[in-house]
């Protein structure tokens, strides 16, 4: 009897959490696991308030990974710059920030939420005399945006 018990509670809990499992993997709005029960730092930005921002405000997409990474696949309308390639990019990012006239966000984006690329970029693009600009670094980087496109 107790044997019976015991085995039909681990069936019971088995098929729970499989449930549980194909509800998440199948889920067109599910997060990534790693980033289900972190926040957004003060800094950060969400895909989905990145999203709302680009309609109302307006956001300049910046993607810090290497060109390589990039080319493979970016946020749609993202722009390429890195450290790597500073000095060659960073005329055409000026370019852009000027004729928007500092009105948008800068999103800044990289491979993940322990990814220090972005941070880096956004620092350097501090030190610069562009005005004040709005920069955020996007919370999950490139696979939290992947994730949010059900990809």
């Amino acid at each position: 009897m107790i044997l019976r018990m015991a085995w039909q509670s681990a069936l019971l809990l088995a098929l729970a959490a499989g449930a549980a499992m194909a509800t998440w993997r199948w889920h067109p709005g599910r997060p990534e696991l790693y980033l289900s029960g972190e926040r957004a730092a003060p800094d950060e930005i969400t895909v989905p308030d990145a999203l709302a921002l680009a309609k109302t405000k307006g956001v300049i997409w910046l993607d810090a990974r290497a060109r390589t990474e990039f080319e493979k696949g970016h946020i749609p309308e993202a722009h390429l710059l890195n450290l790597y390639e500073w000095e060659d990019l960073m005329p055409e990012i000026v370019q852009l920030l000027d004729a928007d006239g500092l009105k948008s966000t800068v999103v800044i984006y990289c491979d993940g939420q322990k990814c220090a690329a972005s941070r880096e970029l956004r620092d350097k693009m501090n030190e610069l005399p562009l005005g004040e600009i709005d920069i955020r670094v996007l919370h999950g980087g490139w696979p939290a945006w992947k994730a949010a496109q059900g990809r």
